[in-house]
């Protein structure tokens, strides 16, 4: 009896890194009962530990909710041989007819 192949399983080596074009968003609440004071600022941790202690100076209040964001580009690790033609130049998208794989589409201000 023959053994048939059913499934083929390619593996490649993926990396997630930072999106240059954007930029980190910090957040931090003050939640402390009845408080409710927000910060929030693009590209600045530093600025939001200073508003967490002045806040925590001023009234006393010590618990806070942080919050981090960024955005990300998933891809094959720099130096990787098709990593010059996908990192930072292109992004996979949903589609139907992709057999299950997404497809890649340029992103906007990619050079390449």
């Amino acid at each position: 009896m023959a053994m048939t192949v059913r499934r083929w399983y390619r593996h490649a080596e993926w990396t997630t890194m930072q999106d240059p074009n954007t930029a980190e968003v910090f957040s931090l609440e003050c939640s402390e009962q009845g408080c409710g004071a927000e910060f929030s600022v693009k590209d600045g941790q530093s600025e939001v530990e200073s508003w967490k202690y002045q806040h925590t100076i001023s009234t006393g209040h010590r618990r806070f909710w942080e919050t981090y964001g960024r955005s990300v580009l998933v891809g094959p690790p720099p130096g990787a041989i098709v990593a010059g033609e996908i990192v930072g130049h292109e992004r996979a998208v949903d589609s139907s007819g992709s057999r299950g794989r997404p497809v890649l589409e340029r992103v906007h201000g990619a050079t390449g």
